[in-house]
């Protein structure tokens, strides 16, 4: 009876060991989250409520986010947050300081202040969003925006949205649309090119045959292979041409993958509780 009760508390022991060598493996292994939202602030958010959708998306994500802190320890957390605008000429938006307000880095938060940084975030996010709507729709038609140059501020700054050692994803919120006041300064590479105005080349149903043979896209830049990409706001400027979303979708995808990408997912325009689920339902 002795040498049974030995061996039973042998194998628990054991046991107990490789479960515990096992989690602890697991929490080594797992990395700290970084989320980054891309906020395109052009002649889109004329659109009705859209700016009500992106920022009710930017609220999802910031709770994906305060979620995935708070999952273990918020004390231990090393998790990132921020907003990024893209820049935009001549208009007078104090985006940098908006960026300040809607970042949190908890890996440079001293351990004492991490959970009252989040919780501070957290409760000043609808708050700082609704002051970023009014001072955003400075102008009431499309002729008071210069239009933001998505493909510059990728090329410049799309590593840099990564951070080595995390989970990367980076939340775009835009129409899709590379394009500006002017094409002055586009720039081309045989059917490659650094806006969208391409598009208006490709009426034909078989569009997509065409683009293939003559390989017709957007520039590719450099990007980190394991960030997450979610394009969210896909939205079609031609009410004539039902096939712009799907054209949209199709060069957002091939552009991202040529330019290192591994994965990328699209949302399209619709409500904002059917794109919060679409986005969610990604998170995960």
């Amino acid at each position: 009876m002795k040498n049974v009760l030995y061996i039973l508390v042998i194998v628990f022991t054991t046991s107990f060991l490789l479960i515990s060598c096992g989690e602890e493996k697991t929490k080594k292994k797992q990395k700290p989250s970084n989320y980054t939202v891309v906020l395109d602030l052009s002649d889109r958010i004329l659109l009705p409520e859209q700016l009500d959708k992106d920022f009710y998306l930017i609220e999802k994500y910031f709770k994906a986010f305060e979620e995935n802190s708070r999952h273990n320890l918020v004390l231990t957390s090393k998790n990132r947050f921020s907003v990024k605008i893209i820049p935009q000429k001549n208009s007078p938006l104090a985006a940098d300081h908006y960026e300040d307000l809607l970042q949190l880095y908890l890996d440079e938060t001293e351990v004492k202040d991490k959970n009252k940084s989040l919780l501070a975030l957290s409760q000043s996010l609808p708050k700082v969003l609704k002051a970023l709507k009014k001072e955003a729709l400075f102008g009431k038609t499309s002729s008071n925006y210069f239009g933001v140059d998505i493909w510059a501020f990728l090329h410049d700054n799309g590593m840099g949205l990564s951070k080595f050692g995390y989970d990367n994803t980076v939340l775009v919120l835009t129409d899709g649309y590379f394009d500006f006041e002017s094409q002055t300064h586009v720039i081309k590479e045989k059917n490659q090119y650094t806006s969208t105005h391409f598009l208006n080349e490709l009426t034909a149903t078989d569009w997509k045959q065409i683009s293939e043979t003559k390989e017709y896209g957007l520039l590719p830049i450099k990007l980190e292979k394991n960030t997450k990409w979610i394009v969210a706001g896909f939205s079609g400027k031609k009410a004539n041409d039902i096939l712009q979303t799907e054209k949209i979708t199709y060069f957002w995808k091939k552009w991202l993958t040529q330019s290192g990408v591994a994965v990328s997912q699209f949302i399209l325009n619709s409500s904002k509780t059917e794109m919060s689920s679409n986005l969610l339902e990604q998170l995960r």
